[in-house]
């Protein structure tokens, strides 16, 4: 490809945008362009096409380009790989000339109308800390035309901040809270609610098998970008928490051959590797495959604690014609802990905290935690012309833990330091498959001159769960100044007094229309209509019950009006409704679901040409008919076999509050991912929803790579910080966890264009702290201290 650059004046600017469109290039041609830098893109795509480029280097400085992958006429490949890049361009003969978009010669490639092209927006490549885009609605939108709070955690985020689970990930996402822990979930919240199961998806999937951040989180090397929306979610999942949703979305195969090696060292004797290999699998490209593998050797500030973590992806994607698209992946993951805790540390029967060292884990040596997980997904995508596209998937998991972990309970009195002991050991193995389908039609169209889309669906998934359990009782005290690891043996482990099985069955359908009611005006209107049933087996202990609803309709409603080129307006409505099949009252009957709206309002806009996404919201959620303990019953509640407490839909639980983000490029290569939320909530029951949550809470990470000479050198920095929270627990005594500022660090340098060097410094400042305090005699969890990673990159 010839590389020309020249400065273009106005005028010839505008005599090349006229150009446009005078001379098509007719025939189609295979792209594989990822998003990347849009000088190495646009030398892809000449590389690709054969043609040449005519370009102002100034012009194209520190934009990235969106990703291009298919057949498509050179022209329609250029105009997808420029698409929020605030660059024109002409294709004519051989040459295609870029030029900067004039106010008053342009393109009809206004900002706020709908692309005909679907694009994939990834991540992976782009170096940014935004994206132009994003498919957790089902279809790609940008972040200013979603009427929701929205973050997207792109794969340049998790690699500078050397992120490697989902948990580590939430917990620098702005807006997201960690909940409580028990039993080794972990829980996160947002805007006070929990972000429950049912609320993660894969590639826009519901349904999914088990909790990505429980028994198993989920490692991160595989997926390009996290997204994640705060406030109800119903047209997405249907039923579900009013906290918000979270989509993960996986790497793809690249035609072009691509090897990354990573090697980590860390505090703690931690230790990771990582290889991700890939590129065409046959001479035309319309084969390509790729294959991730980890290995992770983790040990652990906490006494005892010590995890080994395998991981296998391999994803192909096979064009079988110019306009369809299958994609088949499989992913297997695995980890055996040592010295596994599932309740965290007590406190004193007066609410203080407990005077010991962060490393003090209430645990035996042979406590083990031993989770898997084996995924299929297979997708087939189909462009039926320029306007319309269709997508088919389907993912498949079989997975499951099983337990042997001696656990503690019990407040401590303060004068003698006694009062926690091992109370018991629990043997549990859990066996949880699932299966989601998910079908979508998306297409555009015009009319009455504007132009409009349509998104609509199909979807079910199944999930059954298989739970044994046998526990043990025991009543062993412990000295908290010298626990003793060995205190006694691991029992024999006896019969299963508790079998259980429960099948959660859901599907639906859904529609959303985007309609252009004028220039600025667009009304976004949709619904779901669902149903589900869910089914609870005791196969040891009498009795099963079985909750569903039919054709239970969730609406949506949402108003963009754009105020200029950069800024918009909007507004939405979503309807809440969340089951509560667990409970039940005392005739029996399970509860009726939850239900209430979400409004949210606020500013976004695209700055810097695109490159910096902010925004501003308030919010309002309501929700009532929670359960709540049924006052009339006393004692232990026959109708219920699983808590022994009955309930009613009692509760009515309001959350507002404001939020303000930023992400991107804030200055030339200062990339910036930043959010504040101020949370408000409240219970009918008395004290706030959640006493975890916040009432302030800030995260915020940074990168900067300078210009010239020191081009190769990157620093980053990041801060989470909350104000602190109180609670009783419900037992009348005062205690909770004070705020903190959390400070972390990192410095790379770029060895040569092959290796790259980095050291990442985590709670700089070796602040003490904590992220849950649940309860009197347990749930207390430190924050981990001061440790450092060192990592070795090479990209061939």
């Amino acid at each position: 490809m010839k590389q020309w650059l020249r400065r273009w004046p106005a005028p010839l600017a505008s005599t090349a945008l006229l150009a446009f469109g005078s001379q098509v290039q007719a025939q189609d041609v295979s792209f594989d362009i990822p998003a990347q830098p849009l000088w190495s893109a646009l030398q892809e795509w000449g590389r690709q096409s054969d043609l040449q480029v005519l370009v102002n280097p100034e012009a194209i400085q520190g934009k990235t380009s969106t990703q291009v992958r298919g057949r498509y006429p050179p022209e329609q490949a250029a105009r997808i790989l420029l698409r929020n890049s605030g660059l024109d361009f002409s294709l004519a003969g051989d040459t295609l000339t870029l030029t900067m978009r004039q106010a008053a010669a342009t393109l009809d490639i206004n900002p706020t109308s709908i692309s005909a092209e679907p694009v994939e927006p990834t991540t992976e490549g782009t170096g940014s800390y935004t994206t132009p885009s994003l498919t957790i609605g089902k279809a790609a939108e940008s972040l200013r035309r979603t009427p929701q709070s929205v973050t997207v955690i792109t794969r340049q985020v998790m690699d500078d901040r050397n992120l490697t689970s989902l948990d580590q990930v939430l917990a620098q996402t702005p807006g997201m809270t960690f909940g409580q822990r028990n039993y080794g979930s972990h829980l996160y919240q947002s805007r006070g609610f929990v972000v429950n199961d049912e609320s993660y998806m894969m590639d826009g999937i519901p349904g999914q098998a088990y909790n990505p951040t429980a028994w198993l989180p989920t490692d991160m090397a595989i997926y390009d970008r996290v997204e994640v929306l705060r406030g109800a979610a119903g047209l997405l999942i249907g039923a579900g928490s009013p906290g918000g949703a979270v989509n993960l979305v996986r790497k793809h195969a690249t035609a072009e051959p691509r090897l990354t090696l990573t090697a980590r060292a860390g505090s703690w004797d931690s230790y990771r590797l990582d290889l991700d290999a890939g590129g065409k699998l046959n001479d035309q490209g319309t084969v390509r495959g790729r294959f991730i593998t980890a290995y992770e050797d983790d040990g652990s500030y906490l006494d005892q604690k010590h995890t080994s973590a395998p991981l296998l992806y391999g994803i192909v994607d096979i064009d079988l014609d110019d306009d369809t698209v299958l994609t088949s992946s499989l992913r297997h993951q695995s980890s055996t802990v040592r010295g596994y805790s599932i309740f965290g540390l007590p406190r004193h029967t007066d609410g203080s905290a407990l005077d010991v060292p962060r490393s003090t884990a209430l645990v035996q040596d042979w406590n083990r935690h031993q989770p898997r997980i084996t995924e299929v997904f297979n997708e087939i995508t189909h462009r039926f012309n320029e306007d319309w596209t269709g997508k088919l998937s389907l993912i498949h998991s079989e997975g499951g833990f099983h337990q042997s972990i001696a656990y503690a309970r019990g407040a401590v009195d303060p004068a003698s330091g006694t009062g926690a002991q091992f109370r018991g050991v629990e043997f549990r193995h859990t066996d949880i498959d699932g299966t989601g389908v998910d079908s979508v039609l998306d297409g555009h169209f015009e009319l009455f001159g504007q132009a409009h889309q349509i998104t609509s669906g199909i979807n079910w998934s199944r999930q059954a769960i298989l739970e044994k359990r046998a526990p043990v009782a025991l009543r062993v005290p412990i000295d908290l100044d010298d626990v003793d690891h060995h205190a006694f043996p691991k029992p024999p482990r006896p019969a299963w007094s508790s079998i259980n099985k429960v099948i959660d069955e859901r599907y639906g359908m859904f529609a959303k229309a985007n309609l252009h009611l004028s220039d600025p005006l667009a009304l976004i209107l949709g619904a779901r209509l669902s149903w589900y049933t869910y089914d609870f087996d005791y196969r040891i202990g009498g009795g099963d019950f079985t909750d569903h609803q039919q054709g239970r309709v969730t609406p949506f409603a949402g108003l963009i009006y754009d105020l200029d080129d950069d800024w918009s307006w909007y507004a939405s409505y979503t309807d809440i409704f969340q089951p509560q099949s667990i409970y039940r009252s005392v005739d029996g009957s399970t509860l009726d679901p939850a239900i209430g709206a979400s409004y949210e309002t606020g500013l976004k806009s695209e700055l810097l040409d695109k490159r910096l996404n902010v925004s501003a919201a308030l919010f309002y959620i309501r929700q009532k008919g929670v359960y709540a303990i049924d006052p009339a019953s006393e004692g232990k509640c026959l109708t219920n076999d699983i808590a022994g407490t009955c309930y009613i839909n009692g509760t009515v639980q309001r959350s507002r509050g404001v939020e303000l983000q930023a992400s991107g490029e804030a200055l030339p290569g200062l990339q910036l991912l930043a959010g504040y939320t101020f949370n408000l909530t409240r219970s009918s029951a008395g004290g706030p929803v959640s006493p975890e949550t916040p009432r302030h809470l800030l995260r915020a990470s940074a990168s900067y790579t300078p210009p010239g000479a020191w081009h190769r050198l990157s620093l980053g920095a990041g801060v989470s910080a909350q104000s602190g929270y109180r609670s009783d627990g419900g037992q009348g005594i005062d205690y909770g966890a004070p705020g903190h500022a959390v400070w972390d660090a990192r410095i790379a340098w770029k060895l040569d264009d092959h290796w790259t060097l980095g050291l990442n410094a985590d709670n700089l400042f070796d602040r003490t702290y904590y992220t849950a305090a649940a309860a009197l005699d347990r749930g207390t969890l430190y924050g981990d201290p001061r440790s450092y990673v060192l990592s070795l990159r090479g990209d061939f």
